[in-house]
């Protein structure tokens, strides 16, 4: 990590250098976190950067966003910066957890390049229908991650980019219903395995305000009973797919169920009759949220 953390630290323990002097990572995303998220709420009431959906422009979100915390916010990884403590911090290669290496710094230029010229092809995606948005976009978000073009920030930035870009087009994106875990496995779909299919699934359901609604209710059910719902998928169910589901439960006009990998939220009115036992499992196929 060329001089992108304080020396003398456990790597594994240390913080990114940041504005805040903050050196065990833990310390820092606790306390970077309220200053971040501030940032982020100004982008969503409309005072953050304008732009045409390039590189400069999300380069630009990435500015605005860590501003506080980071003395090179807006610049990519690969962009050597000159840090106030004299040393010059850039890291072209960088590597996953795994050991894979992401994008080489020499291509992020030309990749991010690639985006906006496809953005702009595609008039930033207006005039489109809500399904064909999140299509789209989905697939933006996949080129974007696949890039990861910041040394850190790069989910909060491509977020808000992506937000920015429906705002424009006339549709909302609502990540707020999206967990951790969800989000991590969409990217590795996308990234690791071509298949951008859990990626588009994801942004139907959160350009939908029915769907968002029912993961809301879902979600703030399991943290009621203090159920560590972000560690796990959890999804509204797929119109016309059907699935073998063990009812979880049900509230109202929706139930929860369990599939052999994720919490799924159905309508009750689609469960088969007679209506299912807590436990008990089923195969339904799911009717369309209109």
């Amino acid at each position: 990590m060329p001089n992108y953390t304080y020396p003398d630290i456990d790597p594994l323990d240390a913080a990114v250098k940041n504005k805040l002097e903050i050196t065990a990572h833990v310390d820092f995303e606790i306390l970077s976190a309220a200053l971040i998220a501030a940032r982020a709420a100004e982008i969503i009431e409309g005072e953050g950067p304008a732009g045409t959906f390039d590189a400069d422009h999300l380069k630009a979100i990435h500015r605005h966003l860590f501003q506080d915390v980071f003395e090179r916010a807006g610049r990519t990884r690969n962009e050597p910066v000159r840090l106030s403590d004299g040393t010059v911090a850039t890291e072209p290669v960088l590597r996953k957890i795994d050991g894979r290496p992401f994008m080489p710094g020499k291509l992020i230029a030309p990749a991010l390049r690639r985006v906006a010229a496809t953005l702009r092809k595609s008039n930033c995606l207006r005039g489109l229908s809500r399904a064909a948005f999140a299509t789209g976009a989905a697939d933006i978000m996949v080129e974007i991650n696949g890039i990861h073009p910041f040394r850190e920030g790069n989910g909060r930035t491509q977020r808000a980019f992506i937000r920015e870009l429906a705002k424009q087009a006339g549709h909302e994106l609502d990540f707020s219903v999206v967990t951790r875990e969800r989000m991590v496995l969409v990217s590795i779909a996308g990234n690791d395995h071509g298949d951008p299919a859990m990626m588009r699934r994801m942004f139907t359901e959160i350009t939908d305000p029915v769907r968002v609604a029912a993961l809301a209710k879902a979600l703030d059910s399991l943290g009621r009973l203090n159920f560590p719902w972000n560690d796990h998928y959890v999804a509204t169910a797929e119109p016309g797919h059907k699935v073998e589901v063990t009812l979880a439960g049900m509230a109202g006009d929706q139930f929860m169920a369990r599939t052999t990998s994720e919490i799924m939220i159905g309508q009750v009115s689609d469960l088969p009759q007679p209506c299912p036992a807590r436990g008990e499992t089923f195969t339904f196929e799911p009717s369309s949220w209109a």
